[in-house]
């Protein structure tokens, strides 16, 4: 329903040197990917958003939507020297979604590519030296989604019009990420990392629908056997308030349910990763996000929980 988002797909590398592979949702702390490897990751997110919110409450849903999201993700890193990482994320977005705006009914099929994300990582201070990574982040999301998906089914009010953005599979414009993670090995079964992340979008700043984004994350993994690692991880993310732009039209605009996230939410999310060969080199692992706690801008649509599912190889 918005631009997933994203913002937990920047770089994931994972750590050769222990057992444990950094949690699905916690960008990999400060950690890169050794010189010369290359790593592929795809991730699957499915959820549901069939409940309204406003401020710290949950509140009736009007328009009785009902949506659900698929974004399958695959991240392709590659480790350019033993202090940086490079990468690309690829996502695909499936989007559905009913709502009923007085006697009329309102549907949604949008699918395709989503905007693509070419990001990096550079090590500032290394494990081997102080006990704990330190690593900073940057990279640039691509315009490459599209931005004029139409209604599957529409009311009169909505003939000719686009969908809203939030259920666009871009944003049209580019976007400026920019971020700092750290990692401790406690031991080496167990893993702490943390990371923050700011995203920086122009289009927010001249009334658009997606606004800056503040992202923290922290995690910690342990491996209980060579094969199983268990994590928990805790995501909290902010949106600034914008307008919602000129993305459909104003009428209908101010009717339709489908809004981008404006405030702050947090998610806990715990997690099974399965190594079938006791080594990092392929890996599977499974998530679940449930919403902790939240204060939102305005009367909008949140998903309660996420499933998550991801498989990644080493080269």
């Amino acid at each position: 329903m918005k631009n997933i988002l994203l913002a937990s797909l920047l770089i994931t590398p994972v750590l050769l040197s222990a057992d444990t592979i950094p949690t699905i949702g916690s960008k990999g702390g400060g950690m890169v990917l050794p010189e010369g490897k290359l790593k592929m990751e795809i991730k699957h997110i499915n959820f549901e958003r069939n409940s309204m919110f406003d401020g710290s409450s949950e509140v009736q849903n009007r328009e009785n939507l009902d949506a659900t999201a698929n974004i399958t993700v695959v991240g392709l890193h590659y480790g350019l020297s033993k202090s940086t990482t490079v990468g690309v994320i690829i996502p695909y977005k499936n989007i559905e979604a009913t709502a009923t705006l007085g006697t009329n009914a309102v549907a949604i099929d949008n699918k395709g590519l989503g905007d693509i994300i070419l990001g990096a990582r550079h090590v500032l201070i290394p494990m081997d030296k102080n006990g704990f990574q330190l690593g900073i982040d940057g990279g640039v999301k691509l315009p490459t989604g599209t931005t004029n998906g139409g209604f599957k089914i529409a009311p009169p009010i909505a003939n000719g019009a686009y969908t809203p953005m939030p259920t666009q599979m871009g944003t049209g414009e580019f976007e400026y990420i920019i971020g700092l993670g750290v990692t401790k090995m406690v031991d080496e079964t167990l893993e702490i990392d943390a990371h923050a992340m700011y995203t920086y979008r122009p289009k927010a700043h001249n009334e658009y629908d997606f606004a800056d984004e503040i992202a923290v994350d922290i995690s910690g993994v342990k491996s209980i056997t060579k094969q199983i690692n268990i994590g928990l991880e805790y995501n909290f993310k902010y949106n600034t308030k914008t307008d919602m732009g000129d993305d459909t039209n104003a009428q209908l605009r101010a009717m339709l349910p489908f809004k981008a996230f404006s405030g702050s939410a947090g998610y806990i999310t715990p997690q099974i990763e399965f190594l079938p060969f006791g080594k990092p080199k392929i890996h599977f692992g499974f998530g679940v996000s449930f919403l902790a706690h939240y204060d939102l801008k305005e009367y909008q649509p949140l998903e309660k929980e996420k499933f998550i599912f991801r498989v990644g190889y080493l080269f």
